[in-house]
């Protein structure tokens, strides 16, 4: 059975949808929410416009009424650089030690961290023994990473590093280590981020300016400076070539098999700053293991975040996702010599061409 954490924007209508469908779904279960208030914005992940405003009392409902629905929550506090800088940290680590003790009194089971920092605060200052999920936002690029994060901080979950979801070599031995010792390990399912130029793509080199701008934007405007940067960047290198988007590195709802079958069954939903409607979508997705329509519309565009804007408004370009069934397999599936294709090791667009080629021939039908 696949377990789904899935992003709230704390819409009751969006708690009670997901509350049934847990009822009437057989194949799959979200097992925890995630999300944050604007008020904790400095600690978040997302500009302080992004998020929802809303008060602690209905953040103490929407946990209380998840709990009695078998649904953990875990809050998100994953700044790459929360406060700005360590004495800023300094300066409030009783008050995030008294806000982890507060989030822990209400019932929130885990929180996501990013930065070691706040891991060092929340063991040493807070009398909360709560769980502790590390973000995709650290960038876990090896086994002994996680094995650190475990033995050192206590940590039971890690949200997988986003560039290592095509690397089978790799996650087959991270679900090894993480099952063998009580640990989850978590894949983002519906992200999109990435960047190149015409004809290739690769880990984003913008991420962490991405984090960054996350952590210290407080409005819209502030995000339009310098031409848009980072985002701007990466929008526009999708859409020069779309063949761009199927190196991206999301995981289609009908191959969440082929994790499975490596011992992974807890996957990501993003989108917690969306519309009620295109969470609800996206789930039922993913629940299905199935999708019919433009694999972009699994994901929450960039250009969406303007306040007010919906995802319905971006128009974006049509891949069908069923035209996609087996662009997998380059992935999953050993070469002669025992090893597995690695994005990492080609130079793309040159030295690899599957996804240009598989586009041409089977998307764009020529």
């Amino acid at each position: 059975m696949n377990n789904f954490k899935v992003g709230v924007n704390f819409d009751f209508d969006l708690l009670q949808s997901i509350i049934e469908l847990n009822k009437e779904s057989t194949g799959g279960k979200i097992t925890e929410l995630y999300g944050s208030i604007r008020l904790h914005s400095a600690l978040a992940a997302r500009p302080d416009f992004r998020l929802p405003d809303v008060t602690q009392i209905q953040l103490e409902d929407y946990v209380r009424i998840a709990n009695g629905n078998g649904i953990k929550f875990n809050y998100t506090l994953n700044s790459i650089l929360p406060y700005g800088s360590k004495t800023e940290m300094y300066k409030y680590r009783y008050e995030i030690a008294d806000l982890i003790n507060y989030l822990d009194a209400i019932g929130v089971y885990r929180i996501t961290v990013a930065n070691p920092l706040m891991l060092e605060i929340i063991r040493n200052y807070a009398k909360s023994d709560i769980e502790v999920e590390i973000s995709t936002v650290a960038h876990i690029d090896t086994i002994t990473q996680i094995k650190y994060y475990h033995e050192k901080y206590g940590v039971n979950k890690i949200c997988g590093n986003l560039n290592k979801n095509r690397d089978f070599e790799f996650l087959k031995k991270a679900a090894k280590y993480c099952n063998d010792n009580g640990i989850i390990y978590e894949l983002m399912a519906n992200e999109f981020c990435g960047v190149g130029g015409d004809n290739y793509a690769t880990h984003c080199i913008y991420r962490d300016s991405c984090y960054l701008c996350h952590a210290t934007n407080s409005t819209f405007e502030d995000t339009t400076l310098f031409n848009g940067y980072p985002m701007n960047i990466c929008t526009s290198s999708r859409n020069q070539n779309i063949s761009n988007w199927l190196k991206l590195k999301w995981i289609r709802p009908e191959d969440l098999k082929f994790y499975n079958n490596i011992g992974l069954n807890h996957f990501k939903i993003t989108g917690r700053t969306g519309s009620s409607e295109y969470i609800k979508k996206t789930l039922k997705a993913y629940f299905d293991c199935s999708y019919d329509g433009n694999l972009i519309e699994l994901w929450k565009p960039l250009e969406s975040i303007k306040p007010g804007t919906k995802e319905s408004e971006i128009k974006n370009f049509y891949i069908d996702n069923k035209k996609l069934d087996g662009f997998i397999r380059m992935w999953t599936m050993k070469k002669p010599d025992g090893s597995y294709h690695k994005c990492d090791n080609e130079v793309c667009g040159e030295t690899c061409k599957y996804c240009n080629k598989f586009y041409e021939r089977r998307i764009k039908g020529e």
